[in-house]
């Protein structure tokens, strides 16, 4: 008797161990995330569209390039500040052309610096127009001084944070 009851607990302990093993957490996926914390997850499309490496900071810039201004025949950026050349060859490829200087053909705005900045950022007024902004200020400090602005993205790096903001 005693033998059966040892074979039988046996029996349910081996017979358990899947069950338990089977029950791992599983991660949340992407979109999920994004539809509760409210913030784009930066991805980048595979292919020859792809011309930065694959760090956080490539995605980003992919990420920008999906939300070039449509509706007009032609976009023009102004950069006012230090980026990467190849995020501006990136620009290049997708059709907006650089601006020596600023003026009202310019819909999209990179600037490295939001106080020396800010006064070009008031004179943009075409509704859409985009500004690349790298700055050490945190997300709430930019979004009080420009809030006539939306964040489409945000990437914080360890340098310098990175928006992405599109006028109201």
């Amino acid at each position: 008797m005693m033998k059966q009851k040892t074979n039988i607990a046996v029996l349910t302990l081996v017979l358990s161990i899947p069950f338990a093993l089977s029950q791992t957490r599983k991660p949340i996926p992407v979109g999920r995330y994004e539809a509760l914390s409210g913030y784009k997850v930066a991805h980048n499309a595979k292919g020859a569209d792809v011309i930065l490496g694959k760090d956080s900071l490539s995605l980003f810039f992919g990420e920008v390039t999906k939300h070039l201004p449509t509706g007009r025949n032609e976009n023009f950026y102004y950069s006012s500040g230090d980026f990467d050349v190849h995020f501006k060859a990136l620009l290049n490829s997708k059709g907006a052309k650089e601006s020596k200087g600023f003026d009202g053909r310019v819909n999209i705005l990179l600037s490295d610096n939001l106080d020396r900045d800010s006064n070009i950022m008031k004179k943009i007024k075409t509704k859409g127009s985009l500004i690349i902004l790298k700055d050490q200020k945190s997300l709430k400090e930019v979004l009080s001084i420009l809030n006539w602005y939306d964040v489409l993205l945000f990437q914080a790096e360890n340098s310098s944070n990175y928006f992405l903001l599109k006028l109201k």
